[in-house]
């Protein structure tokens, strides 16, 4: 039986660096609610680049390279998911879960997917694909119980926007030692107005 979030998602590419602001605003497109340009969620979420690359935004920060890389800088509450919702009066709340702590993660996807819940995965797009970066987001889609596999949203640049993978695999990526602490789904869900 397969499980899909409904309606899907219209795939979008990040703007180098920006996969979280990229999922995000899928997720704000799917739910019908006002997003604004890569460049400016990513602000919002600490998004920090290369100094040559600061004239390819139109609002960013840099610096040093930090510990993680460049991109976003989530796991600070100043920058984090959560605080982006509230300061953008979003009726979204987000709840990050490693798999080590899901008793089945089949049951917890479906579970997910049937409330409509969104599915960020942060994972080692090496490990997965075998391309792109250590730390990665994309969106979950779909989940087929009776074959083991998912489909994965990626706005990555340069990759299919739609890609196949097979649960086990997903889970050894979401684990994978070379993502930071944040790895693992980041359940969005709607909040009461």
């Amino acid at each position: 039986m397969r499980f899909t979030i409904v309606p899907p998602y219209d795939p979008k590419i990040e703007k180098e660096y920006c996969c979280v602001p990229a999922v995000l605003q899928m997720i704000q497109e799917r739910r019908n609610l006002r997003f604004a340009s890569q460049d400016e969620i990513g602000y919002q979420l600490g998004l920090i680049v290369p100094k040559d690359k600061m004239n390819l935004f139109s609002t960013a920060r840099t610096g040093p390279m930090p510990e993680n890389g460049w991109g976003t800088q989530t796991r600070k509450n100043e920058y984090s998911i959560g605080n982006y919702f509230t300061q953008n009066g979003l009726p979204l709340k987000v709840d990050i879960f490693v798999p080590l702590d899901i008793d089945d993660i089949s049951r917890f996807i479906i579970h997910n997917l049937m409330n409509n819940n969104d599915m960020i995965i942060c994972y080692n797009s090496r490990v997965l694909f075998g391309d792109g970066d250590c730390e990665h987001v994309s969106l979950l889609q779909e989940f087929d119980a009776e074959n083991g596999k998912v489909t994965i949203i990626d706005p990555a640049i340069g990759v299919p926007k739609v890609r196949k993978a097979e649960l086990s695999n997903l889970i050894e990526a979401l684990g994978s030692q070379a993502t930071n602490n944040l790895y693992g789904l980041w359940i969005v869900s709607g909040t009461e107005r």
